[in-house]
């Protein structure tokens, strides 16, 4: 008997996730490919971005010593060094995925794919027929109509993190994830830098306190921020470009970077030959099983319009593969943690206690200092806290930090949020001494009335 033949459409991380699944599960599969594998997140955002976070985290450290005792002198940056381990590490990455691929026998076609006709995807003229196809084909940034704009050479996000540019003023329209990263990193740089903000505080879709306790630790490092406002127009002037801001005010700035938002990329894959739902955004219908209303075609990671994570792109890539293969798996969104890799950093998974209040009225809710936390006093990062909400029957819901670490420590949160957990679970452990995590934990006893650090 055959193998059945796999397509999987883009080599991102929803796309080469299920490509190696699905050859893992017996399938003869083929991946195609435009651009370098990865996607997004390896080649113009995740990896890229915490590249740059590594050397500015560490510059910014550098700088704090002297009041350790540290003698450090004036601290330079080669910029073409700086830039050069960003791709380094880009292109490590790229070639394990290249690796990991080969190992698993799956076929890298480069070009650009369109469905043709039904079990049947074209590439530069060449036709490969399928069994089963997956479409992984991503996102692409959300672009703004705003006056002038075409005069002031704005750059998205993703082209803006791989070039090889420090400018002296730099504006950024959006301050979710992707613009407060950018916006600290250019700003240890040596940038002036600007963010506007279009809601009443920056990440948006975070826990408001501790959005805003961000808000403050950026601007107090002369990062300007501008919130419930947007550009009305752009004009070139002999100084640079100024924007006009609907509060009023008038910014110089260099370069203009766009980090509004994403959205799927599905135009021109010739989805209504075989008559595959699309959604008012643009994404690609599919249900739990990662599939759409066509039998046997099934899309992954951001085509879907879903959550526009590398994380969950993994998995809805490997649900896809799986039930392509004639298992039958279902894509769990439980618990979904996020993080913004700033510093200090912010994570959060489950509902924010705006959320929690609306839904069940009355809940509980307790914060932890990390300024009662040892590990953060020696690292001379404690500004930040925990914050935990809970149910009145004590069902952990929420789990929100700003501090050192924070991208690591959520996960003991997802867990228990993820299985329906009691805020007690997050005591049935002991947590090493002195570590950030054990501020989970001094945040739990505090929520259940028996602290013992405040």
């Amino acid at each position: 008997m055959s193998k059945p033949r796999i397509i999987v459409i883009g080599a991102g991380p929803a796309g080469y996730a299920a490509a190696i699944r699905a050859s893992q599960l017996g399938g003869d599969v083929l991946v195609i490919e435009k651009n370098r594998v990865g996607g997004t997140c390896l080649n113009r955002g995740c990896i890229p971005t915490k590249a740059l976070l590594s050397i500015t985290s560490a510059l910014r450290r550098v700088r704090q010593l002297k009041k350790k005792g540290v003698l450090v002198g004036d601290v330079g940056i080669d910029f073409d060094k700086v830039f050069a381990s960003r791709d380094e590490a880009v292109s490590k990455l790229v070639r394990g995925v290249e690796y990991l691929l080969r190992k698993n026998n799956v076929q890298l076609v480069r070009g650009e794919a369109k469905i043709i006709d039904r079990n049947v995807v074209e590439v530069s003229g060449e036709r490969f027929k399928y069994d089963k196809l997956i479409i992984a084909t991503g996102s692409q940034p959300l672009k703004l109509s705003i006056p002038g704009i075409e005069n002031v050479n704005a750059v998205s996000g993703d082209e803006f993190v791989v070039m090889n540019e420090i400018p002296n003023r730099l504006l950024i329209i959006g301050g979710g994830a992707i613009g407060t990263e950018l916006a600290q990193i250019f700003k240890t740089l040596g940038s002036d830098v600007h963010v506007v903000e279009l809601m009443p505080y920056i990440l948006p879709n975070m826990d408001s306190e501790i959005a805003l306790s961000l808000q403050k630790i950026l601007s107090r490092d002369n990062i300007k921020i501008y919130t419930n406002t947007s550009v009305n127009k752009f004009e070139k002037s002999d100084e640079g470009f100024v924007a006009h801001l609907s509060n009023g005010n008038k910014l110089v700035v260099d370069r203009v970077v766009i980090a509004v938002g994403r959205k799927p990329n599905t135009k021109d894959l010739g989805l209504h030959i075989l008559g595959i739902k699309v959604g008012e955004r643009g994404e690609i219908v599919v249900n739990e099983n990662m599939e759409t209303n066509v039998l046997g075609i099934y899309a992954a990671g951001d085509v879907v319009g879903r959550h526009f994570l590398a994380y969950t792109a993994f998995e809805e890539g490997v649900v896809a593969a799986e039930n392509a293969l004639g298992l039958n798996t279902k894509i769990n969104y439980k618990a979904i943690p996020i993080a913004i890799f700033t510093d200090p950093e912010v994570a959060s998974v489950g509902v924010t206690e705006e959320e929690a209040k609306k839904m069940l009225g009355d809940v509980i809710v307790c914060k932890f200092p990390l300024a009662a936390n040892g590990r953060a006093i020696t690292l001379d990062s404690y500004e930040g806290f925990v914050k935990l909400i809970a149910s009145k029957n004590g069902r952990l819901l929420g789990v929100h930090i700003i501090g050192p670490e924070a991208s690591e420590i959520i996960h003991v949160a997802s867990i228990i949020i993820g299985s329906n957990g009691n805020v007690n679970d997050l005591l049935n452990t002991l947590y090493v001494h002195p570590t950030i995590s054990e501020s989970i934990k001094d945040a739990t006893l505090a929520l259940l009335k028996k602290p013992i650090h405040i």
